[in-house]
Parts: structure tokens; C-alpha cells; sequence
């Protein structure tokens, strides 16, 4: 098990840099002068140039990228072109946001979709099955921006039932210890500011958990088909087994091997992939500011802000890839064979 962990963990080197070229060169692709956008139209050659120099735009991108390197190795980001705050820093006050919603997300999507799984799996052909299966497709296919709209045009417009956008009542003042807002009320023993928060992420969470739940969905009821039909749970059922025991022992426990991997990967795709439902509801996370920052030709903070999601998500492959060891022997045999 050592030896598969330390081979993985070697891995992480190549791949982050190998991001990190990727992303600053992505970056650089885009179009438009960072110093015409912070200087207007109205600016002149001159002040645009004395200003490209002043930043660094003007040395050539080995230079750039160098220094990039250099201060990512020191831990540093750099500074936002628009705000001139360390991008580090900007990116830690709004990542607890953007975590908060990806793991609530992905806690709604897990439930929902491992128990949708196990029940169209049971009761195959049926009409819960057609249910299921109709509600995934119709889940991965649905835009989210369409649903994101659909929802607050519904729940937060005709019914009133639940905020519009934004993460709590500005008029709550919360003090900040972790960034968690669901932690955060919950220490400072605030009940009434924690069901405002809870109540802002109802719909921004479900909406974003929808294309993973019915990934999860269809994956769990995949597994669970496969494992039903192997001998041991035929044996299960012939010694009289209880269907609770058969499903949940026998079934259930080694069909949730690959959804594992699932599960985890659609984790990591919420976290670097959740601009859309941030940007829908006013979300103060990593993926709005990313929009904001694209906009102003802000390429630091972009740069910054997508190496960090990327690194994030391979952080996570790399806890799935563990797991998935820890609960398939097998997998670490096939690793020590290479």
C-alpha cells in the first residue's frame, strides 16, 4: 500500500506543472491588453506602454512564465492587475464559498442518486426503474444555466419560498472563523442566522448537484445489476437472507466500489466547475470572481484562480485513487504489478 501511495503522489509533480504551462499559456491566448483595460480607451500609447512595463507585460513569455514559477514555488500567486490584492488572498476569502456549495451539492447528489440507483436496480423494468432512468437523462441533458433560472423564476419569484441569490441576509452579521458559513452560525450560536444560510444554498446546491446525481444514479444502478447476478448473492438468497441484508451486505457494499470513483470525480468537476450556478445565483465563490476577473482582462487572478480549481481537482483524483485501494484490494495488486 506504501509503495502504490508514493507512486501516485509522484505522479503530482509532472501533472502540476504540466498545468501550470497549460494554464499560463491559455491565459496569454486570450485577447485584449490587461493595461488598455485598466487604463481605458481614452489612454495613450505612451501611458499603455509605461504601464505594460510596469507590470511585467512587457518581457518575453519565458520571462513571465518564469517568474509565474518562481512564485508559485514560494507560495505566491502574485497580484490582481484590477484590485492589486494578492490573488492567494483573494482566493481564500472566497474558496470557502465555493466549497461549501460543491460539498453540499455533492451530499444531495450522493443521497439521492446512490438510493434512485439501489431502487431501480431492485425493481428492474418496472415503472420506478423508467423513472429513474428518465430522470437522469433528462438530468444531464437539462442546461444548468436554463434550471438555475427555472428554479428561482419558481421557488424564489412565484412562491417566495426561498432567497433569490446571494449566500445569507446582508443584514445578518456573522463573525467569520472558518469561512463556513454553516459553521460559522453554528459556532457563533446563531440558529436564526444558520437557517437563512442553509436556505441560500438550498437551490444553488440542487441545481448544481443535478448532472452528478444522475451520473450517480445510473452509475449505482449499473453496479448494483452487475453485482446482482454474480454467485455469492444468488447463494445469499438461496440460504433465505432477509432483502435488507442481500441488498445492503452482500450488493449494495461492492457495487459502491466504482460509484467511489465516481462520486469523487463529480466532486472535483463541482468544485472547479461551478461558475455557472455561482454566476446565476450571486454566488460569492471562486467561480463568479473568475467571471469578474475574465472580464476585466484581469489574466493574474484568472491564472491564479484556474490553477488553483485544477490543482483542487487533481488533489481530489488523487484521494479517490486511495480509496478506491483501500476498498478493492485489488487495485493496489494491479498497481504493484506495473
Amino acid at each position: 500500500m506504501f509503495a502504490y501511495v508514493l507512486r501516485r503522489v509522484g505522479l503530482l509533480v509532472p501533472t502540476l506543472l504540466g498545468l501550470s504551462i497549460l494554464t499560463f499559456a491559455l491565459i496569454h491566448l486570450v485577447p485584449g491588453d490587461p493595461a488598455q483595460v485598466m487604463l481605458g480607451e481614452r489612454a495613450t500609447p505612451e501611458a499603455v506602454e509605461r504601464l505594460r512595463g510596469e507590470l511585467g507585460l512587457d518581457r518575453p513569455l519565458h520571462e513571465q512564465y518564469g517568474l509565474f514559477l518562481g512564485g508559485l514555488l514560494a507560495g505566491d500567486l502574485g497580484r490582481s492587475l484590477k484590485t492589486r490584492e494578492k490573488v492567494a488572498v483573494e482566493i481564500g476569502n472566497r474558496f470557502p464559498a465555493t466549497f461549501e456549495l460543491a460539498l453540499c451539492a455533492i451530499v444531495f447528489a450522493s443521497v439521492v442518486g446512490v438510493t434512485a440507483g439501489i431502487l431501480a436496480a431492485r425493481r428492474r423494468r418496472s415503472l420506478v426503474d423508467a423513472t429513474v432512468m428518465a430522470g437522469s437523462l433528462a438530468g444531464v441533458s437539462m442546461p444548468i444555466f436554463w434550471l438555475g433560472l427555472l428554479v428561482i423564476l419558481l421557488f424564489s419569484v412565484q412562491l417566495g419560498w426561498l432567497p433569490l441569490a446571494g449566500r445569507i441576509d446582508p443584514s445578518l452579521a456573522v463573525p467569520k472563523v472558518t469561512g463556513f458559513l454553516l459553521l460559522d452560525t453554528l459556532f457563533a450560536g446563531r440558529l436564526d442566522s444558520f437557517g437563512d444560510a442553509f436556505a441560500h444554498l438550498i437551490l444553488p446546491a440542487c441545481v448544481l448537484g443535478t448532472i452528478p446525481l444522475a451520473v450517480i444514479a445510473r452509475m449505482t444502478r449499473s453496479a448494483m445489476l452487475d453485482v446482482l447476478t454474480q454467485d455469492y448473492v444468488r447463494t445469499a438468497w438461496a440460504k433465505g437472507l432477509s432483502e435488507r441484508r442481500v441488498l445492503l451486505v452482500h450488493v449494495l457494499k461492492n457495487a459502491l466500489i466504482p460509484t467511489i470513483t465516481v462520486i469523487g470525480l463529480q466532486f472535483g468537476y463541482l468544485l472547479g466547475g461551478a461558475i455557472i450556478t455561482e454566476t446565476i445565483f450571486a454566488w460569492p465563490g471562486v467561480g463568479r470572481w473568475l467571471v469578474l476577473a475574465v472580464a476585466a482582462r484581469d489574466f493574474r487572478a484568472v491564472q491564479g484562480g484556474v490553477l488553483l480549481l485544477a490543482s483542487v481537482f487533481v488533489l481530489v483524483n488523487l484521494v479517490v485513487d486511495l480509496l478506491y485501494a483501500v476498498a478493492d484490494p485489488r487495485v493496489r495488486l494491479a498497481g504493484g504489478e506495473e
